[in-house]
């Protein structure tokens, strides 16, 4: 490969990477749905560290955004309820002051709709896309939510109630992210299924989450 080449390679993964990475950017007392949604010791590592996505979860993340884009530009006008730009709503509690940022997909009548694209579609709704959609819910005011797989074998849709007792756990968690970026005070950690692919989960960073990946649960 010349260098010619190289640096033209280079330009198009940082531009690819660079569209992605704007969780990074918020201060400590904004905190983004998908930060909540997930454990928040990840979202910690993940802001503190100011590192930017790696290629592959660009490139996963970006499909995604561009699938979005195609299918909203060609649904029928007057079904969905587009808005540019992102919903907040602000949390006060023990922990401060929190501003909580997020954008559905669509918002359908009484419905706040969450795109999802896969190689294929899970059995069960995991509980971190579970979260997502109550929060939108709560930013949209809706009181209904559907988590849509787009996968090569079609569509599969997950339907949620409005929660809100699960929401209110969302808030609090919201609340904690916040202080302890504030504070650079480490959260404590949320052991799951995320370890796996978590790559804070190391036995320097995140021992529990490196002794859950290592049982191989």
């Amino acid at each position: 490969m010349s260098e010619e080449i190289r640096r033209i390679m280079a330009a198009i993964e940082k531009a690819i990477i660079l569209e992605v990475s704007e969780l990074t950017r918020a201060p400590p007392n904004v905190v983004w749905v998908t930060e909540v949604s997930r454990c928040i010791r990840q979202s910690f590592y993940s802001r503190i560290f100011i590192r930017s996505p790696d290629f592959g979860a660009a490139y996963t993340i970006l499909r995604g955004r561009l699938l979005h884009e195609v299918i909203l530009k060609n649904m029928p006008i007057g079904v969905t309820e587009v808005e540019e730009g992102t919903r907040s709503i602000t949390v006060e509690g023990a922990g401060g002051r929190v501003e909580i940022r997020g954008r559905a997909d669509m918002v359908i009548g009484d419905y706040v709709v969450d795109l999802k694209t896969s190689e294929r579609a899970p059995e069960r709704l995991p509980e971190e896309y579970r979260d997502q959609v109550q929060l939108y819910m709560e930013l949209y005011g809706k009181s209904k939510g559907l988590v849509v797989y787009i996968t090569r074998d079609g569509l599969k849709y997950f339907y949620e109630e409005r929660d809100e007792g699960r929401i209110s756990k969302l808030k609090e968690k919201a609340l904690k992210l916040s202080r302890a970026l504030r504070e650079n005070r480490l959260p404590e950690a949320e052991v799951g299924v995320w370890c796996r692919w978590c790559v804070w989960s190391t036995q320097e960073i995140c021992p529990e989450g490196y002794s859950y990946k290592s049982v191989g649960r």
